[in-house]
């Protein structure tokens, strides 16, 4: 075996571990393993935005900039560097610091589940340098208000409200016994995110689906993956191109630790994403 392919095994395990170590929010052996990537190979753009990551969670957030920054010397659009640029400029600029994500993330939780999983807009967001708290893959929870169903992040900060129509739906389902669990998406507070999966259905909704609005509206190409890099969403999931979008069209469905996994993963699988738009008819049926 050359030195060379020698070298890339080695950095592959060791990426694994980190992707491992991330996904159990284990951010200082996060960090430290991808630093040992880097010094095998600097190049390593996955490797800097693990990094990045890792050290934005432990609130590190000057070194987590200058590790983005060293990605965005060589790809200039890498959509993972700007957006965590963007949020570490958030959180300098009011001096605040993330929230860290200490539970463990579960990827396979909002794989496709037909009529059981959404991706959900919220509507009245909470601040951007309010979201910028809080990474993608952290656990929601969502609260009646008012008759709105709010999400608030696990520490109780609101993050804002789901459509009325979608839910008042919800609630509905959940007075009468459904139970959900939620995370967020997205933080870009022009287009924030949440994910919900019904985990249990009570006897008397068994007639009833949570999330009946499976079909995407066919001008968006709103589409969610977990891949390589976990929750790729709309336009924060590759940004620097739609050949995702394109390659998948025929799909018929439409999903961080975003920045924790690596990107040379290919599985895709996508998720319901739930407009609303069949709401008012199953509405008129019942």
């Amino acid at each position: 075996m050359t030195p060379t392919s020698d070298t890339g095994l080695r950095v592959r395990a060791l990426a694994d571990q980190a992707v491992a170590a991330a996904l159990e929010s284990d951010w200082t052996r996060a960090s430290d393993l991808n630093a040992k990537i880097l010094e095998a190979a600097p190049d390593d753009i996955e490797a800097r935005n693990r990094m990045g990551r890792a050290l934005l969670e432990q609130g590190k957030l000057e070194e987590a900039k200058a590790s983005f920054a060293e990605v965005l010397k060589t790809e200039p659009y890498n959509s993972i560097a700007i957006r965590g640029s963007q949020r570490i400029g958030q959180l300098l600029e009011h001096h605040t610091k993330p929230n860290v994500t200490t539970s463990r993330t579960q990827p396979r939780l909002f794989i496709e589940d037909m009529g059981k999983t959404g991706i959900l807009r919220l509507i009245n967001p909470a601040p951007p340098h309010i979201l910028a708290r809080y990474s993608a893959g952290a656990e929601a929870q969502l609260k009646e208000q008012e008759g709105l169903l709010a999400v608030h992040a696990r520490d109780g900060e609101l993050l804002g409200f789901l459509e009325p129509k979608v839910g008042r739906r919800l609630i509905d389902l959940i007075r009468t016994g459904n139970q959900y669990v939620a995370a967020i998406v997205s933080n870009d507070q022009q287009n924030a995110r949440v994910a919900i999966r019904e985990v249990l259905q009570s006897a008397e909704n068994s007639s009833r689906i949570s999330f009946p609005g499976h079909h995407r509206p066919a001008e968006t190409k709103e589409r969610a993956y977990i891949k390589g890099n976990f929750f790729r969403f709309g336009r924060d999931a590759d940004e620097d191109g739609d050949e995702d979008a394109d390659e998948t069209e025929e799909e018929t469905t439409e999903g961080s630790s975003a920045d924790a996994l690596d990107e040379s993963e290919t599985v895709e699988e996508p998720l319901v994403v739930d407009t609303g738009d069949e709401d008012a008819e199953e509405e008129e049926e019942e």
